[in-house]
Order: C-alpha cells, then structure tokens, then sequence
C-alpha cells in the first residue's frame, strides 16, 4: 500500500503540472513576458509595440545615436503666441519617484515665457514626470550627468551657456544658466 500511495501523489502531480501548462498557455500560443522591477512583477501577453510605461532603469525611447544616448523623432510644443519649440527626449530614466528627462532644443532667441511653456506642457502631457532638463547643446546634456564635483571648466561653461530650465521634484520650475536671474517657481501654486 504505501507504494501506492506514492504513485498517486505522483500521478496527481502531473495532473496538476499538466492543468497548469494548458492555464498557462490559454489560447494564445505566444509565450508571456514577463517584465521585473525591484518592486514589481507583471506578466503581459507579447505586444507588436512596446509599452513605455514598462520602463525599470535608464531605457531608450528610440534608437540609440552615434554616442549611445537615447533619441527620439523631434516634437513641438505651442507656446501662447502661437511659436513653436522643438525638441528632442535625448535622455529618459525611469526613477521610483517618476520619469526624468532631459531635452535638447536648438540653439535659439527664447525667452522665459517660451521655456516655461516648454516645461508646462511636458507637465501636463506626462502624468509621471519628476525631473526635467531642458538644454540648447548635446554636450552640455553629458556636462549635466557628470556629477558636480568632477565637471571640468569647460563643462561648468557649457553648462552657464546652454542650460536654460528645470523642473525638479515634480513641482519646482527653476530657470538655470543664462536664465539664472529670474526666480522659479512652484507649479501649480
């Protein structure tokens, strides 16, 4: 008897790892994916788009360029006057607080008005947006990531001419670089 017993704790075992499969797969034949944060484990059906939002550490929201950053297709943002900035997401992380990105713009006449629209209107669009940078220079994009006590004079020069605006904390517009002078704010205050 106690054999017996084993060959039906071994049959209903494999009855089960069988019952398990056959839920696993459902009717779709893809495999899951499966997708790991340090906090989260989500299974999604395979997708012929990836999701954005599924994003764990520093990620690419397109093609890496010749210097491995992140680049996306240009996109604008209408200030009140009807003018146009464009810019393009050369950096995107994904952070427990929320996104961080920086931005570059092309070297222009812009004023404060035109930079706070810029930052309001990426607000306004992202729902998880915690830190922004928005720069007129690719260089002065690399200056900003190394850190404070290892940037050269040159770096600290790039950055005095080509940072113009920041959105820290999810909440603070603070003008930077040749911009420096004006006062920021707390949006939505």
């Amino acid at each position: 008897m106690p054999g017996s017993v084993n060959v039906r704790l071994v049959a209903v075992l494999a009855g089960l790892a069988v019952l398990a499969t056959v839920a696993a797969c459902g009717d779709d034949d893809a495999p899951a994916l499966v997708t790991t944060t340090s906090r989260v484990v989500t299974t999604a059906a395979p997708t012929t788009e990836p999701d954005p939002t599924t994003t764990t550490t520093t990620t690419t929201i397109a093609a890496a360029d010749e210097t491995g950053s992140a680049t996306e297709s240009p996109s604008t943002t209408t200030d009140q006057e009807g003018g146009e900035i464009s810019f393009r997401v050369v950096r995107q992380e994904s952070t427990r607080d929320g996104s961080v990105l920086h931005l570059e713009v092309p070297p222009g006449d812009y004023t404060d008005v035109d930079l706070e629209n810029l930052v309001l209107s990426m607000y306004e669009e992202r729902d998880d947006l915690y830190e922004l940078h928005v720069l007129d220079n690719r260089e002065a994009v690399s200056a900003l990531l190394t850190p404070e006590s290892e940037r050269t004079p040159e770096q600290k020069a790039l950055l005095e001419s080509h940072y113009l605006v920041s959105f820290l904390e999810g909440a603070i517009l603070r003008f930077q670089g040749p911009f420096a002078n004006l006062e920021g704010y707390i949006v939505g205050s």
